[in-house]
């Protein structure tokens, strides 16, 4: 065959270059609907095919300069209602940081060798029950019963109330960047066929909450309230979908007490007694791996899960100490959860694939071979100022992340260290 006619047929091929602009950039396969791919309309943004794809199309975002339009939000309040729909993995796809890019992946349009293992399920989580799973249930009577306790109300300086609500504050707002979740989300957790509808949800929700128009604001707080009562209502048939509704209740809780719509209020004393019905279910399974309490390494999707429990689970009782000193009550040490590991690494919890994980939790073991650092570790004791202590509570400072390290100076702005 001539040079002439190869030429001929390569330009009888029709160009290969079919996905969006926005999936272009961000390396990621492209739905190919048109005028807005599905990866385009879960996050917002305007979808743009380039020349040489077929009809140019060039789509109205589904939020645009941040706002909802009312006409959005009515059409979208029914199909809430119903739940029948569940984004696909590809909406808010976010292996590490919440970036979909993060994760090398073969693909048609962008063709790669690289290929990482992050193939997860969630259907056999080794975790240990929790044996006294009850004190966190029925934590909320602890304030009311100070006859009932011989223990000493915690001191919580005013400007320790200020920086907690300055940072949990801003957990809703992660909802609103598409690279964002907050950290005590897992990543991974939407890492499978279809995102969890709990989770899908919330983003929905928190989204249309946060970028309300004026005279939305009924439908708004209808909805959410509807979402809230179904979680709390139906029961989930796993661990992992367990863990999803007490993460997204607490989004819920947070939104609406850090951003109140007008004088109506979703949470109240029966909403946290809720959230803390929903953290005893989860401590019911365990926040520990039994592989953790063994000094060996579990398997990746239960410590992910493990690690997003007690991440959670620290959030929670941090709102529920802001919610108790806005409402003027006292809060207690939380004893109960004296046996919980404190977050681990940021280069755990950010390992995009298995074979990196692995090599990162055997670095871990070798680390802390004295056993792991745990809540209790950071209060108060007759330790508290030891040389053994502060080895081990310098050594886990260096190589945590935010998170840790928020949840450090909250118990040392408490405590001491």
């Amino acid at each position: 065959m001539n040079s002439e006619s190869t030429m001929k047929i390569r330009k009888q091929v029709p160009p290969r270059k079919k996905a969006c602009q926005s999936c272009t950039d961000s390396k990621v396969r492209c739905g190919l609907e048109k005028p807005t791919c599905s990866r385009c309309r879960a996050r917002g943004k305007q979808c743009r095919y380039p020349a040489g794809s077929g009809d140019v199309y060039q789509s109205s975002p589904v939020v645009s300069n941040g706002q909802i339009s009312a006409d959005e939000i009515l059409s979208f309040e029914p199909s809430l209602a119903n739940f029948s729909t569940t984004p696909t993995l590809t909406a808010f796809s976010s292996p590490v940081s919440g970036h979909a890019s993060d994760i090398p992946r073969i693909d048609s349009q962008h063709e790669s060798t690289q290929t990482v293992d992050t193939d997860l399920t969630f259907d056999h989580i080794d975790l240990v029950p929790m044996i006294d799973a009850e004190k966190i249930r029925d934590r909320w009577l602890q304030p009311y019963l100070l006859t009932a306790t011989e223990q000493v109300p915690k001191l919580f300086n005013p400007f320790t109330v200020q920086f907690v609500t300055c940072v949990l504050r801003s957990y809703p707002n992660h909802l609103l960047d598409e690279k964002g979740l907050p950290p005590f989300i897992h990543p991974l957790q939407l890492n499978s066929k279809a995102m969890p509808r709990t989770i899908a949800n919330c983003f929905s929700l928190v989204r249309m909450w946060m970028n309300r128009v004026a005279g939305s604001e009924a439908i708004v707080l209808s909805t959410v309230r509807q979402e809230m009562e179904r979680l709390s209502r139906e029961g989930a048939t796993s661990d992992f979908e367990t863990l999803c509704s007490f993460q997204v209740y607490l989004i819920y809780l947070l939104t609406a007490y850090f951003f109140p719509i007008g004088n109506a209020s979703l949470i109240d004393d029966m909403s946290m007694i809720t959230l803390q019905d929903f953290a005893f279910r989860v401590a019911k399974a365990g926040f520990t791996c039994k592989a953790e309490l063994s000094q060996t390494r579990p398997t990746w999707e239960s410590w992910i899960i493990a690690s997003a429990k007690r991440r959670t689970l620290f959030t929670m009782y941090i709102f529920s100490n802001v919610y108790n000193s806005d409402k003027g009550l006292p809060n207690f040490l939380s004893d109960e959860l004296g046996g919980i590991l404190v977050p681990e690494s940021k280069a755990l919890w950010e390992a995009s694939d298995r074979d990196s994980w692995t090599r990162q939790y055997n670095r871990h073991l070798s680390k802390w071979e004295d056993g792991m650092l745990q809540i209790s570790e950071l209060w108060r004791s007759p330790e508290t100022g030891s040389e053994a202590r502060r080895k081990r509570i310098g050594r886990w400072v260096q190589s945590t992340d935010e998170f840790g390290m928020m949840l450090f100076a909250v118990c040392a702005h408490i405590h001491g260290c």
